[in-house]
C-alpha cells in the first residue's frame, strides 16, 4: 500500500474501480492510521459492510472481508487463508478449527498492495444508489480537508475530525484500566483474570489458564475473562453486551439489579461477541437472527477467604437482533453461588426443623411459592440436595434444566415435542420414582396429577406463583383441584422473597422515619436505628453485596385441613394460625432490618410483591 490511501468506488480515479451501480462513485477508502490499517466509509448510500456488519470506520485484520455492492475485498497477509467452519444442511456447525478463534482475535498485521484480493459476487440484493447523490470528487494524499456533498449540505471533514467522531465523541472507556480497577477493588483474595480457562461447547479448553502466549489475542480474551471474573466474584447471574450507535455497553445483573461495568469501542465489542460465538459453536456469519448456545469456564473457588481448586462454571448464551446489532446475554450458571443444602437457606430454626421433617416423609407435597425471581427453584434444589438421592429414585421435570444434580434424573420440558409438564409427569409416574420435583404447577392438569401422586406414595416438590403461603390454598382451589386433594396432599408451603444484603464495608446507621417506626412496631416492636446503603468499590458502588432470602412457612395441621374441606375464607384460615409459630413475610423481613442485614426500603419493596 505504501503511504497512500487505497480508494474504492465507481469513479475511474479510484485505486480499485468497481463497475457496480450498488457502489458509490467514491465508496470507501482503505488507509493507514495510528491504529493500523483501517477501512472508512465515505458516506456511501448502500454502506460499507465489514464481515457482515455495516460500519463507518473500523480497523482491518487478516481475513476480514469488506463487501461493497456485489464485490468482496478480502484482506490477507499472504499466508494461506483459513476457511470458516463448515455448515451442514441443517445449519449445524461442523468441527471448528481452533485456529479460527485466534484469527478472530489476531492483532493487525501489515498488508501490502498485492495482499488485497477482489472477488465478484455476482448479483446483489442491495438497492442501487441514486447517481444524483454526490460523493467526493477526489481522495487527497495529505491531510487536507475532504469536501463531501450530501444532498444540499457541504460538510468539511478532515482526517482528524473523522477520527474524533469515532474515538472522542463517544464515552468509550479504556476497558483494560476500568476492569483492572474493579477487580483490584474486590475483597481478598485476588484472582488474576488469566486464571480463568475458557472451554468451548465441545469441552475443549480453547484458552488455558495462565498468561496468553500471544499478545495478539489480548483484546477479546482479556475483556471476556475480566468480565467473567467480575461476575464470579460478585455473584452476578447475567452478563449483557449491548450494542449502541457507536459503542458497546457491558452490564451485569448483580443481586437482581443491572450494574454497568464498562463501555468499549465497537471494535472490541464485536470481537467479544465473535469470541463467545466461536466458543459456543454459533455461526459467526449470522448477525440478524436469534442464536443460542453455551460454553464453560474453569476458575478458582474462593471459600472463606481462601483460594481453592478450580471449578467449572457453565454459561448459556443468547443473541437477539437489536437496532444497532445483536445484543448478547450470557446467563451465569455457577452452582457454587447457590445454597447447596437446607441449612444454607438460613431459615429460622423452627422452619428448618419443620422442612427437614417434611422432606423425609414417604409421601406428601412441599410447595415453594412466590413471584418470578424470588429464588423458588434454588430452594427446591437445596431440598433435593439434602435428600439421600443415592438411595432414592429422584426425578425432576424442569423448564429448563439449569443446574445438574448428582444422582438425580432431570428431564427438560419441550412443548414442541409434546413434552409438557403434565405429559412428562404421567410418564414419570411409570418410572418408579420415590421423589418427584415438578418445576412449576402451571395448569389444572399438572396440579391434579401432582397432588394425586402426593397421596399415592410419592414425595412431590413443586413451585407455584402466589403472593404468600395462605394464598396458595386459594390458588389451588381456583385451578379446579378438589378440596380433599388439597387437604390431604399439602404438607408444607414455603413462601419466600429475595432481598439485597447491605454491604458490610460501607453500610451506615440511620434513624428510622416515623412511617418506618410505625410499620416495624406493628410487626416486631420498637426499633431505634436501622442501616442504609452507601456504596463503595467493594460492592461496585451499589451499597449491597449478595442476596438473602426471607420466608413464611405454613405447616398443615388437622385444624387447617378441616377448614379447607369447607371452602374457607381468608379470615377463617388466619384464625386457625393464631398461637402457632407462623409469622408473615413482612415480620421476618423486618427482623433482617433490625439485625442490620437488609435495608427497610428493600424489604418493604420485596414483601409487597
Amino acid at each position: 500500500m505504501g503511504d497512500k490511501p487505497l480508494s474504492v468506488g465507481r469513479h475511474g480515479s479510484n485505486a480499485i474501480v468497481i463497475d457496480d451501480n450498488n457502489a458509490s462513485r467514491f465508496h470507501c477508502v482503505i488507509e493507514r492510521s495510528p491504529r493500523g490499517i483501517i477501512v472508512r466509509d465515505l458516506n456511501s448510500k448502500n454502506g460499507t459492510i465489514l464481515n457482515g456488519q455495516r460500519i463507518t470506520e473500523r480497523s482491518l485484520r487478516n481475513g476480514d472481508t469488506v463487501s461493497i455492492g456485489a464485490v468482496r475485498i478480502r484482506m490477507s497477509n499472504g499466508a494461506t487463508a483459513r476457511t470458516a467452519p463448515a455448515v451442514d444442511d441443517n445449519d449445524n456447525l461442523g468441527p471448528i478449527d481452533l485456529d479460527a478463534l485466534a484469527e478472530v482475535e489476531a492483532g493487525m498485521e501489515e498488508l501490502s498492495a498485492e495482499d488485497v484480493v477482489v472477488e465478484d459476487l455476482g448479483d446483489s440484493d442491495l438497492v442501487a444508489e441514486d447517481d444524483e447523490l454526490a460523493s467526493p470528487a477526489f481522495i487527497p494524499e495529505d491531510d487536507s480537508p475532504l469536501p463531501m456533498e450530501i444532498g444540499d449540505d457541504d460538510i468539511d471533514l478532515t482526517h482528524e475530525s473523522r477520527s474524533s467522531a469515532v474515538e472522542v465523541s463517544v464515552d468509550v472507556t479504556d476497558f483494560s484500566t476500568v476492569l483492572s480497577g474493579l477487580i483490584d477493588a474486590m475483597p481478598e483474595p485476588h484472582i488474576p483474570p488469566g486464571d480463568i480457562a475458557l472451554i468451548n461447547a465441545r469441552g475443549q479448553v480453547v484458552h488455558p489458564a495462565g498468561k496468553s502466549k500471544s499478545s495478539s489475542q489480548s483484546d477479546a480474551v482479556e475483556a471476556l475473562r475480566g468480565v467473567l471474573l467480575i461476575c464470579l466474584r460478585n455473584r452476578a447471574t447475567d452478563m449483557h453486551l449491548e450494542p449502541k450507535a457507536d459503542m458497546y455497553i457491558v452490564r451485569v445483573r448483580v443481586d437482581g439489579m443491572m450494574v454497568e461495568v464498562v463501555r468499549v469501542s465497537q471494535q472490541v465489542g464485536v470481537r467479544i461477541a465473535a469470541l463467545v460465538k466461536v466458543l459456543s459453536d454459533i455461526d459467526i456469519a449470522q448477525r440478524n437472527t436469534i442464536q443460542e448456545g453455551h460454553f464453560s469456564a474453569s476458575a478458582p473457588t474462593v471459600d472463606r477467604g481462601r483460594i481453592k481448586q478450580a471449578h467449572r462454571i457453565d454459561y448459556r448464551v443468547s443473541f437477539t437482533p437489536a437496532v444497532h446489532g445483536q445484543k448478547m446475554v450470557v446467563r451465569v450458571l455457577d452452582a457454587t453461588n447457590a445454597p447447596s443444602k437446607l441449612t444454607d437457606l438460613q431459615l429460622p430454626s423452627w422452619m428448618e426443623q419443620t422442612l427437614a421433617t417434611a422432606i423425609t416423609q414417604e409421601s406428601g407435597m412441599v410447595l415453594v411459592v412466590g413471584p418470578t425471581g424470588s429464588g423458588k427453584t434454588t430452594s427446591l434444589y437445596s431440598l433435593i440436595r439434602t435428600i439421600d438421592a443415592a438411595q432414592l429414585n429422584v426425578m425432576t421435570i424442569e423448564d429448563p434444566v439449569e443446574i445438574e444434580l448428582e444422582n438425580v434424573t432431570q428431564i427438560p420440558v419441550d412443548e414442541d415435542q409434546d413434552r409438557s409438564f403434565s405429559a412428562l409427569l404421567r410418564s414419570l409416574l411409570r418410572q418408579d420414582p420415590d421423589v418427584i420435583m415438578v418445576g412449576e404447577v402451571r395448569d389444572p392438569e399438572t396440579a391434579r396429577i401432582a397432588m394425586q401422586a402426593a397421596i399415592t406414595g410419592h414425595l412431590v416438590f413443586s413451585t407455584l406463583h402466589t403472593k404468600d403461603s395462605i394464598g396458595t390454598m386459594f390458588r389451588l382451589l381456583d385451578l379446579g383441584v378438589e378440596p380433599y386433594l388439597v387437604a390431604q396432599a399439602l404438607q408444607v408451603v414455603l413462601a419466600q422473597r429475595l432481598t439485597r444484603q447491605l454491604c458490610p464495608f460501607c453500610k451506615v446507621a440511620v434513624k428510622p422515619t416515623q412511617l418506618q417506626r410505625d410499620k416495624m412496631a406493628a410487626t416486631i416492636g420498637k426499633v431505634d436505628h436501622i442501616f442504609a446503603p452507601r456504596g463503595c468499590p467493594k460492592c461496585l458502588k451499589t451499597g449491597f453485596t449478595g442476596r438473602r432470602a426471607f420466608f413464611e412457612l405454613l405447616s398443615m395441621t388437622d385444624a387447617l385441613r378441616d377448614v379447607i374441606l369447607t371452602k374457607p375464607s381468608l379470615e377463617e384460615i388466619k384464625n386457625k394460625l393464631v398461637g402457632s409459630p407462623f409469622r408473615t413475610l413482612e415480620h421476618n423481613g423486618h427482623l433482617l432490618v433490625a439485625q442490620g442485614v437488609a435495608s427497610f426500603d428493600e424489604i418493604d419493596k420485596a414483601a409487597v410483591r
